[in-house]
């Protein structure tokens, strides 16, 4: 009898240390997620990565954009699932105008269909450009997170409603990629989007694009990390941010 009591103790014990455990998954994942910090993930891994760059702009004028005139660059994804957390895009005052202006300039993602941009995915819309030199870099989208699938092609295109505004260039310098990113060349169009070319369109615009991952990859990292270890590590530091467990 001794030995079927044990037993059956030893059995509630288990049921009460895995639920417990569970619920402490799911209580730290949600709480250091929304802080961006994961179970001491790799700060590399939760911080912004630089995918696509072409930096700096080393040149005044570039290629012409405006209303009729779209430029893209076209990109693939990675094998995981990632957030455009900010694009920045060199741009310059029209030939013989003299800074400040402030033009408008729009900034979109689109899919890739047939090697060219398709259907429009998110768009900053026509943004007001502050330009006070002859070269500059501007950032687009840092406040809008968006969703890019895995192994997937976009576009990144830009255009104004100002006429001869410039994506400036690093100059003779292809864009490289990185982190399982392909960089997939430059198109324009000379109909607003209608159809689109690779011919006689410099492949050097100055451009960066920067990715996150995707909250909920890192959630499944995280939660499997500790059903392995079957620990939790009460307080991780990344950089200067620290993160801690409130143990409600």
């Amino acid at each position: 009898m001794p030995s079927m009591k044990n037993e059956k103790n030893a059995t509630l014990f288990r049921s009460k240390l895995a639920s417990g455990i569970s619920k402490l998954i799911r209580r730290t994942a949600r709480g250091l997620v929304a802080a961006g910090v994961l179970l001491g993930l790799p700060c590399s891994v939760l911080h912004a990565e630089v995918v696509i760059s072409n930096l700096p702009n080393t040149v005044t004028g570039g290629s012409t954009v405006s209303n009729g005139t779209w430029k893209a660059i076209l990109f693939t994804t990675g094998s995981s699932p990632t957030q455009l957390a900010s694009v920045v895009v060199g741009l310059n005052p029209p030939t013989g105008a003299t800074p400040p202006i402030t033009p408008n300039v729009k900034v979109s993602l689109f899919s890739v269909s047939g090697g060219a941009p398709a259907a429009e995915l998110t768009t900053t819309g026509l943004v007001s450009v502050d330009m006070q030199a002859t070269q500059g870099l501007y950032t687009f989208f840092d406040a809008s997170p968006f969703s890019l699938a895995a192994s997937t092609s976009y576009a990144l295109v830009v255009s104004s409603d100002a006429s001869g505004i410039k994506w400036g260039r690093n100059q003779n310098t292809t864009p490289t990629a990185s982190s399982g990113f392909q960089y997939d060349g430059f198109r324009q169009s000379l109909d607003g989007g209608g159809t689109w070319s690779s011919a006689s369109i410099s492949t050097d615009n100055a451009v960066a694009i920067d990715v996150v991952p995707e909250p909920a990859a890192v959630l499944l990292f995280g939660t499997g990390a500790v059903g392995g270890l079957g620990i939790f590590v009460g307080r991780t530091t990344c950089g200067r941010f620290t993160s801690r467990d409130s143990g409600r």
